[in-house]
C-alpha cells in the first residue's frame, strides 16, 4: 500500500540550544589575538567560580599535522588541541561542562560577539562583518567613542551594550547576567519502577494522606519546581487521570537513568531536580536545603549517602550538562546514575537531617519506619 504521509527517519528529540561550541558562547572580534586571549584571562581572574573555556587557533607554525584549534577547559586546566576544527559535535563534547566559551573571532565564529574597538584591527573587522549577526556589547578603548568604522559594521537594528573595556564592574555584571545563570529547574519524580521487592506499587502508598506520588508532586509545586511523572508507557494514562503532567520512558530497561534520560530528551535545556518516589520522609526543609546549595556550574549537585557516603543521585538536581555525560557512560555499558555522580564533577552536600533520606523499598523498610501501613 502506499502511503503519502511523509515518514520521520529521525527519532523525535528535542534539540538542545547550542551553539559552534558550547551552550553559552562569546566570539571576540575587533582586536589582536594576543589581546583575545588577555581579555580571556582576565575574565577568568574576575569570574574564578565559573569554568570559562577558551577557543583559539594554534599559533604555532612549528606544530606538524595540527591546522585546528585549542579547547581549554578553565577550572580542570584541561586542553585539547586538535586537527578537526570543523567538527562542531566534537567541540560541543569537549567543552560540555565548561559555564561558557571564549571564542577567537579572528579565527571561529560563535553565536553572540563582542567588539573590543582597537583602530589597528579595521581592515580585520570589517573582513569579518557578515560574522557579526548578533552583537551584544562593545568594549571602547581609554573612555573614547565607538569609532565610525566599528558603527558601520554592526547591524542597525542590534543595540549592543556600550562600556569601557577597563570598567571591569560592568563587565563582571554583563557576562555574569547574560552568559552564566543557572538554566532554569523543572523537577521529576521516578515511578517507573515495578516495586518487586516491596510487592506493591511504591507510588501508591499513602504515607500522608494521599498517594506518595501526589504528595511529592504537590510538595515540589509549592516550590515553584513544575513537576512531572516519570513512568513507564502503560502508567501514564493512570497519572495523567489524576491531572499530573508525565514524561514517558523513552529508554526501556534503564531503570531510574532511563527517566533521568527521557527528562532531558524532553527539555534538554533545563535543569532537573530528581525525586525517588520512594524517600516518604522527603519534606521541605530538604528540597529547600538542596535548591538552595545548587552549584550549577557542576553536573549535579547531590546529596551524601548517611550510610555508605555516595551521592544520592535520586535526591538530586542535575543539570543540562549531566545529559551529555551521562550518554558518555551508556555508550560505555553503565546504567547505573550513583556511577554517573561518582565519576564525575558533582557538588556534594549534607543533608540537615539525614534520615529524612530514607528510603522504602521492601516490607520491612515499610515496618520499620511506618509500622501502621504494614500491618
Amino acid at each position: 500500500m502506499i502511503t503519502s504521509k511523509k515518514r520521520n527517519k529521525h527519532a523525535d528529540l528535542t534539540k538542545p540550544k547550542l551553539g559552534q561550541f558550547a551552550r553559552q558562547e562569546l566570539a571576540v572580534y575587533g582586536t589582536s589575538c594576543n589581546d583575545v586571549k588577555a581579555f580571556v584571562e582576565k575574565l577568568r581572574s574576575l569570574l574564578p567560580k565559573f569554568n570559562i573555556g577558551f577557543a583559539d587557533a594554534d599559533h604555532n607554525e612549528n606544530t606538524e599535522n595540527i591546522s585546528g584549534t585549542h579547547w581549554q577547559d578553565q577550572i580542570n586546566a584541561i586542553q585539547v588541541t586538535t586537527s578537526s576544527a570543523n567538527q562542531v559535535y566534537s567541540r560541543r563534547i569537549a567543552l560540555n561542562e565548561t559555564s561558557m566559551v571564549i571564542v577567537n573571532g579572528n579565527h571561529f565564529q560563535a553565536d553572540a560577539q563582542i567588539i573590543i574597538c582597537n583602530p589597528e584591527k579595521e581592515n580585520s573587522l570589517r573582513k569579518r562583518a557578515d560574522q557579526l549577526t548578533n552583537v551584544v556589547a562593545v568594549c571602547t578603548l581609554d573612555g573614547g567613542d565607538i569609532p565610525g568604522f566599528v558603527k558601520e559594521v554592526i547591524p542597525h537594528d542590534q543595540k549592543p551594550l556600550t562600556f569601557d573595556i577597563s570598567d571591569e564592574v560592568i563587565l563582571t555584571n554583563f557576562i555574569r547576567n547574560r552568559f552564566l545563570q543557572p538554566a532554569p529547574m523543572k523537577s521529576l519524580i521516578l515511578t517507573g519502577g515495578k516495586s518487586v521487592r516491596m510487592g506493591r506499587d511504591k507510588a501508591l502508598i499513602n504515607y500522608h494522606g494521599q498517594a506518595q506520588f501526589l504528595h511529592l508532586y504537590h510538595l515540589l509545586e509549592s516550590q515553584g519546581l513544575e513537576p512531572y511523572i516519570s513512568c513507564r508507557e502503560e502508567q501514564a494514562e493512570f497519572f495523567e487521570e489524576a491531572k499530573c503532567r508525565t514524561i514517558v520512558d523513552r529508554i526501556n530497561g534503564f531503570g531510574p537513568l532511563g527517566g533521568i534520560i527521557s527528562s532531558f530528551m524532553s527539555h534538554p535545556d533545563h535543569a532537573w531536580f530528581v525525586v525517588a518516589c520512594d524517600l516518604p520522609m522527603l519534606d521541605i526543609e530538604i528540597i529547600q536545603q538542596l535548591m538552595n546549595s545548587r552549584k550549577s556550574t557542576s553536573i549535579a549537585t547531590s546529596f551524601q549517602s548517611p550510610h555508605d557516603k555516595f551521592p544520592e543521585p535520586l535526591i538530586a538536581i542535575w543539570e543540562p550538562a549531566a545529559y551529555m555525560r551521562i550518554m558518555e557512560f551508556v555508550a560505555q555499558g553503565v546504567s547505573c546514575p550513583r556511577k554517573v555522580l561518582i565519576n564525575s564533577n558533582i557538588h556534594l552536600i549534607h543533608a540537615v537531617d539525614g534520615e529524612k533520606l530514607s528510603n522504602v523499598n521492601t516490607p520491612d523498610d515499610l515496618d520499620d519506619l511506618f509500622p501502621d501501613l504494614n500491618a
